[in-house]
C-alpha cells in the first residue's frame, strides 16, 4: 500500500504543474479572499463561513456526487464476472474514473439546505444494461450529512453512501475531510464491497497559486472475497 501525506500548511504549489486544478485570482478577488482569510485560525472549522460566489461551483453538492457514476459503465459488467479479483479491479476502475470530473480551476460546490434532493438516471442504449438511478439528500444540516443511492436493477446492484464532509483551515490551504463510507452490493454474487473516501485539498491560499487537490487514505474491502484495496492516491 502506498501512503499519502497531507500537504503542509505552508507549502506552496509551482504554477504552471497542472494547470486544469490550478487558479490564479485576480487582484481583487484575491483582496477579498485574503480579508476573509485573516478572520480565521489555523485549525478553524469553515463550515459556517460564507464564501465568496467566485470559488463556488454553480451546483450543489448533491449534484457533484452524481459524478461517481459517469463511468459507471464498469460495473455493468459485474454479475457476468466469475473471477472475484476480476470484480474488484473493475470496482477499482470505477472508483478511479470516478474523480475524473471536476471543474476548471478550484471551485467548491454549494451547501445542500436541509430535505434538498437531486436525482438523475443513466441510460446505455442497450435494455439488457438496464438504467441506472440516483436519487440523493440533505438530510442533515449541523453537521451536514448528504446520503445516496445508485442502483441498477437490470444489473443486480445498488450503493448507498452518506458523507459528513467536514471543512478546516490550515494556514495557507483549507481541507474538506469527507467522513463517511459507501456501501456497494452486488447481489448476483452476495458481495458487499465497503469503500471509503479521501479529502479534498486547497493549496496557495494565501501565497501562489491556488490548486485542488484530492488526497488522503483510503479503501475497498470486500470480506467475501477477502481482498482489500488501499490509498489510490
Amino acid at each position: 500500500a502506498m501512503s499519502s501525506q497531507e500537504p503542509a500548511a505552508g507549502e506552496d504549489v509551482v504554477a504552471g504543474e497542472e494547470p486544469e486544478y490550478e487558479e490564479k485570482l485576480d487582484e481583487q478577488p484575491r483582496s477579498i479572499l485574503l480579508g476573509m482569510m485573516r478572520q480565521l485560525k489555523v485549525g478553524m472549522d469553515l463550515s459556517r463561513i460564507t464564501l465568496p460566489a467566485f470559488i463556488l461551483e454553480p451546483r450543489s453538492f448533491l449534484e457533484k456526487c452524481s459524478d461517481f457514476m459517469v463511468h459507471g459503465q464498469y460495473l455493468l459488467r459485474l454479475s457476468d464476472t466469475s473471477d472475484p479479483l476480476e470484480r474488484m479491479m473493475a470496482v477499482l476502475e470505477w472508483y478511479m474514473s470516478s474523480w475524473h470530473m471536476k471543474p476548471p480551476g478550484v471551485k467548491k460546490p454549494y451547501n445542500p439546505i436541509l430535505g434538498e434532493v437531486f436525482h438523475c438516471k443513466w441510460e446505455y442504449g442497450n435494455p439488457d444494461l438496464g438504467t441506472t438511478y440516483y436519487v440523493a439528500e440533505q438530510v442533515s444540516h449541523h453537521p451536514p450529512i448528504s446520503s445516496f443511492y445508485f442502483v441498477n436493477r437490470k444489473k443486480n446492484w445498488y450503493m448507498t453512501v452518506s458523507l459528513r464532509p467536514k471543512s478546516k483551515f490550515l494556514g495557507n490551504s483549507a481541507a474538506s475531510i469527507m467522513e463517511g463510507e459507501g456501501y456497494f452490493h452486488l447481489l448476483s454474487h452476495g458481495e458487499v464491497y465497503k469503500i471509503t473516501f479521501p479529502a479534498y485539498y486547497v493549496r496557495g491560499i494565501l501565497i501562489g497559486v491556488m490548486r485542488m487537490e484530492i488526497s488522503g487514505d483510503v479503501s475497498i474491502s470486500c470480506e467475501r472475497v477477502m481482498i482489500n484495496l488501499f490509498d489510490f492516491v
